[in-house]
């Protein structure tokens, strides 16, 4: 039998006699900042820097953000972490997503820790901040331009899983 739960490995640092790292954090509203912002050299303007441990969970990461953010504050604001570490076969950085979090309620990413994300020393970290209302646009279930799939005409017929001439429908 396979147990299904996830058990925290991981063992707690004294954080009495363990010096704290450096962390550095880019948060943006409703987006992650670009890439492009973090190559050769530079960074996003917009950082926090945060002397923390590695096993510094998500949420204690949020609620110091939000020390130094007043407008994150609201009920219903949406925390989305990232890592953004160097490449090593390439001279560049990718972003990796770790988790979200949200003021007010309770999720599944609250607990994780920066070393359970793989996060290493040196990386970035990235917060995508959504207040409350304000989202992504809507998903597209469609094609393109908001009306169902088509090839030259034809609709795509998802038992059949092929594309079906418009005119034997009618």
């Amino acid at each position: 039998v396979v147990s299904q739960v996830a058990v925290n490995l991981e063992k707690p640092v004294d954080r009495e006699k363990i010096c704290p790292l450096l962390l550095r954090v880019f948060c943006a509203n409703g987006r992650h900042n670009p890439i492009s912002d973090y190559m050769r050299g530079g960074v996003p303007a917009n950082e926090l820097q945060m002397y923390t441990w590695m096993d510094c969970t998500l949420r204690e990461l949020t609620s110091l953000i939000k020390e130094v953010n007043p407008d994150a504050r609201r009920r219903g604001t949406t925390f989305d972490f990232a890592i953004v570490a160097p490449d090593r076969m390439n001279n560049r950085y990718t972003i990796r997503d770790i988790g979200n979090t949200m003021n007010g309620q309770r999720g599944v990413d609250d607990g994780k820790s920066l070393s359970m994300c793989k996060f290493e020393i040196g990386d970035f970290i990235d917060v995508a901040i959504t207040m409350p209302g304000v989202g992504p646009g809507p998903v597209r279930r469609y094609g393109s331009f908001g009306g169902p799939m088509r090839r030259n005409g034809d609709d795509f017929d998802r038992e059949r899983r092929r594309f079906s001439p418009t005119r034997d429908r009618y």
